[in-house]
């Protein structure tokens, strides 16, 4: 396969190849996906050597995780998920530290097309209904581990249970939304 025919390919199909043990399409994947979270990085931080540094976890992060991808699955969904946990980790950082950036309201504007709007109404929307059929107390546990950003241990502390009850309700709660998403 040339080097254009790996440029031309989705995410999904260079992930599946390069767990196939293909290292062209591992390159290409991360060629194609760099500049996407450098974007959606961007957004959120405005110190340039913070944006690389987190750039660089969330690839590593990719690349240890790259056997949880399920290949049926949208690649950029479960990326940016990525991507949104280890910028919360790095903002949870600068926060234990007190070493809050200067905030250059010019720098954070950015382009926002109807697309990118749309797409991530969608998704949020998909996450919603499927966050929507499971009982109350797993719901919040979810909220606040994939979406909030809190460890198991800060779910238990603010929902007064156990850590292991947090984490037998989470196990629970991913496979219920797991059985409902391939419905859907």
């Amino acid at each position: 396969m040339s080097a254009q025919d790996y440029e031309e390919k989705q995410p999904e199909d260079l992930m599946r190849l390069a767990r196939a043990g293909d290292k062209k399409a591992y390159a290409a994947l991360f060629r194609s996906i760099t500049p996407l979270l450098k974007a959606f990085v961007s957004r959120r931080l405005s110190s340039p050597p913070d944006i690389d540094d987190v750039v660089q976890d969330i690839l590593l992060s990719i690349h240890r995780a790259g056997h949880t991808y399920d290949t049926d699955r949208p690649f950029k969904i479960w990326m940016f998920t990525i991507a949104r946990y280890r910028l919360n980790d790095h903002l949870r950082k600068i926060y234990k530290k007190g070493a809050f950036p200067e905030i250059n309201l010019d720098d954070m504007v950015h382009e926002v097309t109807e697309a990118d709007v749309t797409e991530s109404y969608d998704v949020r929307e998909y996450l919603d209904r499927a966050l929507g059929t499971l009982p109350q107390k797993q719901r919040k546990i979810v909220t606040m581990m994939k979406i909030e950003g809190y460890t198991a241990e800060e779910t238990a502390k603010i929902m007064n249970m156990s850590v292991s009850a947090v984490k037998v309700s989470a196990h629970r709660a991913y496979k219920a939304l797991a059985l409902k998403l391939e419905e859907e």
